[in-house]
């Protein structure tokens, strides 16, 4: 062989080397389908009004040989039906529902904890104050209403 190949075969070999011992992967999106919301609160009566609910238990995993990380957070959505603002849609509801969880998701997964109770809790305060940006009354928190049959990301 000549000397060149050599060469790049042994740098190809170390960096595959180097990547092994120090590879964290995390990746996916959650999408808009995640976050079915149903009516909570009717949007009934004189005054505007009305609540609506999603609750998805979702898989954040992150695969490390230093910080591993497999969570299932239980996470419920719960926007205004119309805010100070406008009407909220249930497309428009889950889009930013699903912008919100993908982008707190890959915070968590590019810090260090490892702790699945607190990875969720991170996750969770992190989806808040994205979504609140979009959707003024917005609230993300733990499983807390009964009667909504929830979803999963991913599907079991």
């Amino acid at each position: 062989m000549k000397r060149g190949l050599w060469v790049h075969l042994l740098l190809l070999g170390a960096m595959i080397l180097l990547l092994d011992a120090c590879a964290t992967v995390s990746g996916g999106h959650i999408p808009p389908s995640a976050f079915d919301f149903h009516d909570f609160v009717s949007e009934q009566g004189p005054e505007p009004g009305g609540w609506k609910i999603a609750q998805v238990n979702i898989l954040l995993s992150r695969v490390s040989r230093s910080r591993p990380l497999q969570a299932w957070c239980d996470v419920e959505v719960g926007v205004p039906v119309i805010n100070s603002r406008r009407t909220i849609s249930n497309v428009v509801a889950q889009r930013r529902a699903s912008a919100a969880a993908d982008a707190a998701a890959q915070m968590v997964l590019r810090g260090a904890e490892t702790v699945s109770a607190l990875a969720c809790q991170q996750f969770r305060n992190e989806m808040l104050r994205l979504l609140v940006e979009s959707i003024n009354g917005a609230t993300v928190t733990k499983f807390v209403r009964q009667g909504i049959e929830p979803k999963s990301f991913p599907e079991d």
